[in-house]
């Protein structure tokens, strides 16, 4: 019963707090969760660049992208750690969807706990790489990375 309260307060959670960002007014998308014992599993979609960019030049839009995806990541990260006390670390992939194409692997994050008080890095950029996220920038935008 422990679990099925806590899987539904971090739903909850996630929906209250993720429910629109800092870049993207768009909700996040959960793809697959899974909690087993002391390990968390977490796919999502990226969220695609907000209408009111449609104006924006197409660089900056994908720039605005990448923000929002890094933020999504350590929330995510953040969300899980706090709603379950008992795991102590996540497998956590973020796809990107491609119209009418297989949707592509842009992050993945094999993630711990313990690596809570890294938050003084000032980039956000560096912040998600010392918390255990993998991902390929090119000028500041995220690209495809290959699944290990």
């Amino acid at each position: 019963m422990k679990a099925i309260v806590e899987a539904i307060e971090f739903f909850h959670a996630m929906r209250s707090q993720m429910r629109f960002g800092e870049f993207s007014r768009l909700p996040i998308r959960v793809h697959r969760f899974e909690v087993a014992g002391e390990a968390a599993e977490c796919d999502w979609f990226m969220r695609p660049s907000d209408p009111w960019d449609a104006q924006l030049p197409a660089r900056l839009q994908q720039e605005h992208m990448t923000g929002q995806a890094l933020r999504d990541a350590l929330k995510i990260r953040e969300l899980i750690f706090r709603g379950f006390p008992d795991v102590q670390r996540a497998g956590l992939r973020m796809y990107r969807e491609q119209e009418g194409a297989e949707a592509e692997l842009i992050m993945i994050g094999d993630v711990e706990r313990e690596s809570q008080g890294l938050r003084s890095a000032a980039s956000l950029v560096m912040q998600a790489k010392l918390h255990g996220f993998r991902f390929s920038l090119t000028g500041g935008v995220l690209e495809r990375i290959a699944p290990q």
